[in-house]
C-alpha cells in the first residue's frame, strides 16, 4: 500500500552536514509562494503556497530502533528528495541507500541536490554520492545530477536558495525569481502608502497618540526582529559550533519580552510565533538539563498554543500544538523527577489527544496520538512500580494497534510501535510474576519484528529489534525452564547479531547489542552445563563490550553491560575451581558497577551488585574467612529485600532462594520459592532441560541482515 504525501521533501545528508540540514528545512518551510504564482501550473501540478513539512528528523539513526522503518515511509510519502552533497554525504551508507530507494519508487526526477561549501579541514573526494550516478534500471541513461552550489565561487546562498525552491515547485527560475521581485516592489509600496499615511495621521493626532502609535510599531518591529534572529539566524549558528549555550541570553530577554505583552492584544500569527520560539527556547534549556528554565518556556508556548486554541476550539491544528505543550511540560516534570505533575500533564496530553482523534477519525497521525497518550502513561506507571496499572494503559495501547494493522499492513513503522508494545506488556508482566503471558506477548513482539524483516530486509533497524526480543524471550523461557528454546533462539540471535555489527563496525549500540546478547547465552549454556560453551561466549562478549566501552565511557548500558560480563566470568571461573580468577574477575567489575550505580541506580544494577556480593562471599569462604563471607551474604540480601515496598520484587526470587539457602534461611527461601513456582518458574532447571526438542517458535527462525 502506498503511504500519502505527507512531506513536500525529503533531505537526505550525512550527519557531518546536520547543521546544512537544519538550516535547509528551515528555508524551505518558511519560504513563501508568491500570491500570483500559488494555484497556477507548475511541472509536478498546482504550485503549492508552502514547502512544508519537510522531513529531515535522521537523530541517532544508527542506534535509534524505529528510525529505518521511519525513514522508509517517509521516502515513501515525500514529494521531491533533496540531497545535501558532501564528500561525508558520498561516502555516507545511509545517503546512497535512501537515494536507491527513492529510485526505486520511480521518482528520479524528483531528485535535487545541494552542494555545501567545503569545511576548513574537512575530508576531500567526490561531492556526488554514488547511487545519483548509477544505473539502476538498464534502459534508462546514466543520471546526470544537477546542483545548486551554495559556495561563493558557485550559485552562492540567496541564488541557490532561488534554484532549489524552483526546481521543487516545478517552476523556472526566472518566473520565481520574478515574482519574488514583484512582491518585494508591492510590499515597498505599501510601507511608503503607510509611512505617508502614518505621517499624515501623525500631523493631525496629538503628540501622545503620535508618541503611542510609534511605540507601538517600535515593538512590532523588535518582536519580529527577535523572533526572525533566534529562530531563522542565531540558532542554527550556533548549533553548527555546539554553543547553545549563548542562545541563554536571547532566551531569557525573549521570554521577558513575551510575557510583557498582553496575550489579547496579540493576533493569532504573532501568538503562533511566540508560541514556536518559547518551544525552541524550552527544548533548548531541557537539552542542558536546565529544566526550571525548560519549564518556564514550555508553560509560556503552553499559555499561547491554549489561547489559540480558545479562539478557535474546533481547529483541530491548535488542539495538536495545545496537547504537544502539554506533553513537553510533563516531560519537564517527569525529568525532575516530580512524578505526580508529570502524570498529571501527560493525561491532560492524552486527554486531547482523544478530543483531537474524535475532532477528524479520517486523520490517521491524530489517531496515533492517543496510542502515544497511553504509551507515555504506562512507562510512567512501571517507573513507579505500578505495574498492573501499566499493564492495563499498555493493553488498551495494543488494542488500538491491532485494531489499525489490517488496514495498514504494509505501514513497518506502524507493526514497529505495535511490536514495541508488546514487548513492553512482556516485560511488565514478568514482573508481575505472569510468565506464561510474557512468553506470548514476547513471541507477538517477534512476529512483529520478524514480518518488518521479512518486508524490509535491508533495514537494519528491524533485525537490531527482533535480536532484543529474542534476549527478553530467553530470558522468561529461562525462568520457566524451558532451556532448549532458550538457547536455540540466543544461538540465532548471536548470529544475527554478529552480522548486525559487521555491517557497521562504527556503530556502538550495535556492539554493545551483541555483547549482551552473547552474555545472554552464555548464561543459558552454563546453565545447559556446557562451561567450555559458556567460557567461550562470555570471553568473546568480554572483548566486544570492552571496544564498545572504550568507544562510549560514559553509557551506562555498555558499563552495566561490562560488569556482567565480569561477574559471569567469575561464576564460571569458581566453578572451575580457578580462585585467582575469579578474584581477578569480581575485581574488575568493582568500578563499572559503582560509576553506573552513582550515575542512574536501577533494579538491574540491585541485582548485579548483590550477584556481586554472593560471590565474594563465596570466594571469601573458600579461603576460610566464613565470618566476613556470611556479612557479605546479608549485604545481598539487603540489596534485594526493601522493607518499604512489601514482598520481594518477583525478578529477585531466583536470587533471594540462592543467597537465602547459603545463609541457612530456609523457610525464607521455600517461600520465595513458592512464589516461583506458582508462577510458573523452574529454580535450577536440570541441563537436561536442554535436550527437550524445540517447539520450533518465530524466535527460533530469522532473516540475516
Amino acid at each position: 500500500m502506498t503511504a500519502p504525501r505527507r512531506y513536500a521533501a525529503f533531505i537526505s545528508y550525512s550527519h557531518a552536514d546536520t547543521h546544512w540540514a537544519k538550516w535547509l528545512q528551515k528555508q524551505l518551510e518558511s519560504f513563501r509562494v508568491p500570491r500570483r504564482l500559488v494555484g497556477t501550473a507548475g511541472e509536478y501540478g498546482p504550485v503549492p503556497a508552502r514547502l512544508a513539512p519537510v522531513f529531515r528528523d535522521r537523530e541517532e539513526l544508527a542506534s535509534a530502533n524505529d528510525l529505518g522503518g521511519r525513514i522508509t515511509q517517509a521516502l515513501d510519502a515525500s514529494d521531491a528528495l533533496v540531497v545535501i552533497c558532501s564528500p561525508a554525504a558520498a561516502a555516507s551508507p545511509w545517503v546512497n541507500e535512501e537515494i536507491r530507494s527513492y529510485r526505486r519508487l520511480g521518482r528520479s526526477d524528483r531528485i535535487h541536490c545541494l552542494l555545501v561549501p567545503a569545511e576548513p579541514g574537512g575530508r576531500a573526494g567526490p561531492l556526488f554520492p554514488p547511487a545519483l550516478v548509477e544505473v539502476i534500471d538498464p534502459e534508462e541513461a546514466a543520471p546526470e545530477p544537477i546542483a545548486a552550489d551554495l559556495s561563493e565561487s558557485g550559485d552562492g546562498p540567496a541564488l541557490a536558495r532561488q534554484k532549489l525552491i524552483a526546481g521543487l515547485l516545478g517552476l523556472g527560475l526566472d518566473d520565481l525569481r520574478q515574482r519574488e521581485a514583484q512582491r518585494r516592489q508591492r510590499r515597498l509600496a505599501w510601507i511608503t502608502t503607510a509611512s505617508v499615511a502614518g505621517m499624515a495621521v501623525a500631523a493631525v493626532l496629538a503628540g501622545q497618540a503620535h508618541v503611542a502609535r510609534n511605540d507601538a510599531l517600535r515593538r512590532q518591529a523588535q518582536a519580529e526582529d527577535l523572533l526572525g534572529f533566534m529562530i531563522d539566524d542565531l540558532r542554527p549558528k550556533l548549533e553548527r559550533v555546539g554553543r547553545l549555550d549563548l542562545l541563554d541570553a536571547v532566551g531569557d530577554k525573549a521570554l521577558d519580552y513575551f510575557d510583557s505583552l498582553p496575550s489579547r492584544d496579540q493576533t493569532d500569527t504573532a501568538l503562533s510565533q511566540q508560541a514556536r520560539a518559547l518551544t525552541q527556547i524550552g527544548q533548548v534549556r531541557l537539552d542542558q538539563g536546565e529544566h526550571a528554565q525548560a519549564l518556564a518556556a514550555f508553560s509560556a508556548a503552553h499559555a499561547r498554543a491554549l489561547e489559540l486554541s480558545r479562539r478557535a476550539p474546533d481547529d483541530g491544528g491548535r488542539l495538536f500544538d495545545l496537547a504537544q505543550a502539554e506533553y513537553w511540560i510533563g516531560l519537564v516534570a517527569w525529568r525532575q523527577r516530580d512524578l505526580d505533575t508529570a502524570e498529571t500533564w501527560l493525561r491532560s496530553y492524552r486527554d486531547r489527544s482523544e478530543a483531537l482523534a474524535a475532532l477528524d477519525p479520517t486523520r490517521f497521525d491524530w489517531q496515533r496520538e492517543v496510542a502515544y497518550g497511553h504509551h507515555n502513561l504506562a512507562v510512567l506507571d512501571d517507573s513507579r512500580g505500578r505495574h498492573a496499572e501499566a499493564a492495563a494503559a499498555f493493553e488498551s495501547e495494543l488494542a488500538l494497534y491491532r485494531a489499525w494493522l489490517p488496514g495498514h499492513p504494509d505501514d513497518t513503522l506502524l507493526r514497529f510501535e505495535a511490536a514495541n508494545v508488546a514487548s513492553w506488556l512482556g516485560a511488565v508482566n514478568e514482573r508481575l510474576g505472569r510468565l506464561a503471558q510474557s512468553e506470548a506477548y514476547f513471541l507477538e513482539a517477534d512476529q512483529g519484528h520478524a514480518a518488518n524483516q521479512a518486508q524490509e530486509p535491508k533495514v537494519m533497524a528491524w533485525t537490531d529489534n527482533r535480536i532484543d526480543t529474542s534476549v527478553q524471550l530467553a530470558k522468561v523461557r529461562m525462568r520457566q525452564g524451558k532451556l532448549a528454546e532458550a538457547r536455540e533462539g540466543l544461538r540465532d540471535a548471536v548470529v544475527a547479531a554478529s552480522a548486525l555489527s559487521r555491517h557497521d563496525p562504527e556503530n556502538t549500540a550495535w556492539r554493545r547489542s551483541h555483547g549482551n546478547t552473547l552474555l545472554s547465552l552464555a548464561s543459558v549454556e552454563k546453565a545447559c552445563g556446557d562451561t567450555q560453551a559458556a567460557e567461550a561466549a562470555v570471553a568473546e562478549a568480554r572483548e566486544v563490550l570492552a571496544q564498545a566501552l572504550a568507544e562510549a565511557p560514559e553509557d551506562n548500558l555498555a558499563i552495566t553491560y561490562f560488569a556482567r560480563a565480569a561477574l559471569i566470568d567469575a561464576e564460571l571461573a569458581l566453578l572451575a575451581d580457578r580462585s585467582g580468577d575469579a578474584a581477578a574477575a569480581l575485581a574488575q567489575a568493582d568500578e563499572p558497577l559503582s560509576k553506573a550505580w552513582q550515575r542512574e541506580p536501577s533494579d538491574t544494577l540491585r541485582q548485579l551488585s548483590a550477584r556481586h556480593d554472593q560471590l565474594q562471599a563465596s570466594l571469601l569462604e573458600r579461603r576460610g574467612d566464613t565470618g566476613a563471607a556470611s556479612a557479605l551474604r546479608r549485604q545481598a540480601l539487603a540489596r534485594l529485600l526493601d522493607a518499604g515496598a512489601g514482598e520481594p520484587a518477583f525478578g529477585h526470587l531466583e536470587s533471594l532462594v540462592s543467597i537465602q539457602r547459603e545463609l541457612g534461611e530456609f523457610d525464607a527461601a521455600e517461600a520465595n520459592l513458592g512464589r516461583l513456582r506458582q508462577a510458573g518458574g523452574v529454580f535450577d532447571a536440570p541441563p537436561a532441560a536442554c535436550a527437550i526438542p524445540s517447539a520450533g517458535s518465530p524466535a527460533a527462525t530469522r532473516t540475516a541482515p
